[in-house]
């Protein structure tokens, strides 16, 4: 179904060896925990792989995307520079891949979350943080949450990156936030 060969040539042609084997890790984790949470293995797989494919595009080619699919504005841009590779990737793969609706919106969400996202999108977010060589401390613990409870491995990423945030004098995206909390309520019921 999948042409992985191809992915892999492509995502070497567009990001950092770094990149590269970093996605390479994102993967097989996220392959594991579908494995793990009874989702489609080979589609995780793919959408770990394939997930950071605009992390290295220049401000040129981003710009491009931007203006092309009127993605969002100058003020938006400035703030949170770092996650528009989401934004630009899940356009990226349904052009060049006629991708599904579910990688998409895993690609799309990848970064700072959704108040909507499905149990697939919840284990690619999961996956690229907790796919690491060297663990600490937090992601160590972060990974033991990701095979227990999706959503409490999320309130502990966020919990942890309001604080490190904080320190910095900077605060989560909003639609981080709303997902935060969301998941605060429904952990209360």
């Amino acid at each position: 179904m999948y042409n992985i060969q191809k992915l892999k040539n492509d995502l070497k042609t567009n990001v950092s060896l770094f990149r590269y084997n970093h996605s390479l890790m994102v993967a097989e984790e996220a392959k594991k925990l579908a494995i793990h949470y009874n989702l489609n293995k080979e589609k995780a797989y793919i959408t770990g792989l394939i997930h950071d494919i605009a992390k290295d595009f220049n401000d040129e080619e981003n710009d491009k995307w931007i203006r092309e699919y009127n993605l969002t504005n100058d003020l938006y841009l400035k703030k949170y520079k770092d996650i528009i590779h989401a934004d630009i990737g899940s356009i990226v793969v349904k052009k060049w891949y006629n991708f599904d609706d579910e990688i998409c919106n895993a690609i799309l969400y990848h970064t700072i979350g959704n108040i909507n996202m499905s149990k697939f999108d919840k284990i690619i977010f999961l996956a690229d943080k907790i796919a690491r060589k060297n663990m600490t401390e937090f992601t160590e613990k972060l990974k033991m949450l990701t095979y227990k409870d999706l959503d409490k491995a999320l309130i502990f990423y966020f919990n942890k990156q309001k604080e490190i945030l904080k320190e910095k004098d900077l605060e989560l995206h909003h639609k981080s936030l709303e997902l935060l909390d969301y998941l605060n309520k429904k952990n209360l019921i």
